[in-house]
């Protein structure tokens, strides 16, 4: 079974211009691709974001050093923000099922303002499918 390509994925991250942030991990949390540094002890919490509603949305989100706050859960999609919508921050997190091997992997983007959930989240979805579902 072939593994995910680190080069691939980082590069097609990187053309995704809407997103601040972006970050694919294990189900270890271990960093696949990413566009900044981050490191599997603050992807960790991300691997129980579905487990339960009131748990994820009650302890929002932290990356790169910022606190999200939790307000959509539907999963495999988890969203919210920090800050106000004109100067504030876009989180969403989701969770893939790779159908060559039915193992799970995690993406997380971060996105600001024009860019808003309605936008971002199904650029998300659409990344994932094309991406990591299909590999």
């Amino acid at each position: 079974m072939a593994e995910l390509d680190s080069g691939r994925l980082t590069e097609a991250l990187r053309q995704q211009k809407e997103w601040a942030k972006a970050v694919i991990f294990d189900d270890q949390a271990n960093v696949i691709a990413s566009t900044f540094s981050a490191t599997p002890e603050e992807l960790r919490p991300y691997l129980t974001a579905l487990d339960t509603r009131d748990a994820t949305v009650g302890a929002g989100f932290d990356l790169a050093g910022e606190h999200f706050d939790v307000h959509r859960f539907h999963p495999p999609l988890v969203y919210g923000r920090r800050g106000g919508p004109e100067d504030g921050e876009g989180i969403a997190f989701c969770k893939a099922v790779r159908g060559s091997n039915g193992k799970s992997v995690f993406a997380v983007i971060t996105y600001v303002f024009p860019t808003l959930s309605a936008r971002a989240v199904p650029q998300l979805q659409q990344f994932v499918r094309e991406h990591i579902e299909s590999s």
